[in-house]
């Protein structure tokens, strides 16, 4: 197995694993009346993201060959940008650090430049009608 294999699979293997978490975590917070997810929505999102994005992650890569080249590099990178999340909320808030994220992932990802900035503009407009609109998310 190629050091890209490893790398998908052991990104594969962390969303799962996240994913699960968040889910099984999401499960002990409280409810609103009626049955209604109240602060257990966004972990659940959340973890079903991250645990159906892993599986298929790890499904692509048993099927087909790598594509990306310099894997170290960029895990490198993204963790190095999970590292400035809390610098970055406090001074841009909440939808555009999303879509810096989504775009730079993107990027990360051997999207071109342009589908990048769709990307992270696409989830920034999400985040800001969903978690700061309808949800009245502060941030």
């Amino acid at each position: 197995m190629d050091a890209m294999r490893v790398w998908e699979r052991t990104a594969a293997l962390l969303a799962v694993v996240l994913g699960v978490l968040a889910l099984l975590l999401s499960r002990g917070l409280p409810q609103m009346e009626g049955g209604y997810p109240g602060p257990a929505l966004f972990p659940s999102i959340l973890g079903t993201v991250l645990l159906l994005s892993g599986l298929g992650l790890w499904w692509q890569g048993r099927r087909a060959p790598a594509r990306l080249q310099g894997g170290e590099g960029r895990v490198l990178l993204a963790l190095l940008g999970l590292a400035l999340a809390p610098w970055l909320l406090g001074r841009l808030g909440l939808s555009p650090t999303a879509g810096l994220y989504a775009a730079a992932g993107a990027l990360l990802l051997g999207v071109r430049p342009r589908g990048a900035l769709l990307t992270g503009g696409g989830v920034a407009l999400l985040v800001y009608l969903i978690f700061q609109r309808f949800l009245g998310v502060q941030g």
